[in-house]
């Protein structure tokens, strides 16, 4: 495993409290560690950092202001991963970019050329962090985190997944962390669904399907190379599609 891969996964870790945060950290410390070298298949100089700022202060500009919280998040996250010297760099950045106009459909093009699937899925996921920073999600800051996915090439269903890993549900045209009373904080049937990537009209055998599909897809052995950190992280998703498919069997009676 590469040094800010690992560091990424452990700063990840200890900033989320979770192992969702150790995966999204392990792909951008991966990413930073591959600038100026070939990160995918066909740019060998391509500046991942940069078109990440760049990004990042389209969804920071998305509702129309400048959040604090969202702007701590930046910093404290690369500060965490990458020391304050570097993070300070990015900071500067990102402050220039606020004040600029950014094409999220130029530069997320650019990023679909040059950085692997696997990699656009975890850069996704930070970028709605940002948005979630505050709280809550704004729907013009979901309409450019949608059109951002769209432009990496990701399905909808990737989308909808992402943000059902973070607690989001749709509701009255904004997007609200689901706040359950229970003592589980049981998972919303909705989310669940989107957590399989399925609608809810999904049948019995479309449901077990897709169950198998993601437990295929996230378990823990298909990223045994990357070592330990990164096992970690595909263990919590394996366990989030898991507790998903429990909540779906119990609300529909599937044995």
């Amino acid at each position: 495993m590469k040094l800010g891969g690992f560091i990424g996964a452990v700063i990840g870790y200890f900033s989320t409290k979770n192992f969702i945060g150790a995966l999204i950290g392990y792909f951008i410390g991966t990413a930073f560690d591959n600038t100026g070298k070939n990160t995918s298949r066909s740019n060998p100089n391509f500046e991942v950092g940069k078109y990440l700022m760049m990004l990042s202060s389209v969804v920071m500009k998305a509702d129309g202001v400048t959040k604090k919280s969202e702007l701590n998040f930046v910093k404290q996250f690369f500060v965490r991963q990458f020391g304050e010297e570097k993070a300070q760099q990015y900071v500067r950045q990102l402050k220039y970019y606020l004040d600029k106009n950014i094409s999220a459909h130029k530069v997320s093009n650019i990023i679909k050329q040059n950085v692997n699937h696997s990699s656009r899925v975890q850069l996704l996921h930070y970028l709605i962090g940002i948005a979630v920073a505050d709280g809550e999600i704004s729907q013009s800051e979901m309409n450019v985190l949608r059109k951002i996915s769209t432009h990496f090439g990701l399905t909808d269903q990737i989308f909808r997944s992402l943000l059902a890993m973070y607690n989001y549900q749709s509701h009255d045209g904004r997007q609200h962390r689901q706040t359950n009373s229970g003592m589980n904080q049981t998972i919303s049937i909705k989310s669940a669904y989107d957590v399989l990537e399925i609608p809810e009209s999904a049948t019995e055998a479309e449901i077990k399907k897709a169950y198998r599909k993601l437990v295929v897809k996230y378990h823990p052995d298909k990223v045994s190379q990357l070592g330990e950190e990164f096992q970690k992280g595909a263990k919590e998703k394996f366990q989030k599609v898991q507790d998903a498919y429990e909540r779906i069997k119990e609300h529909k009676n599937i044995k």
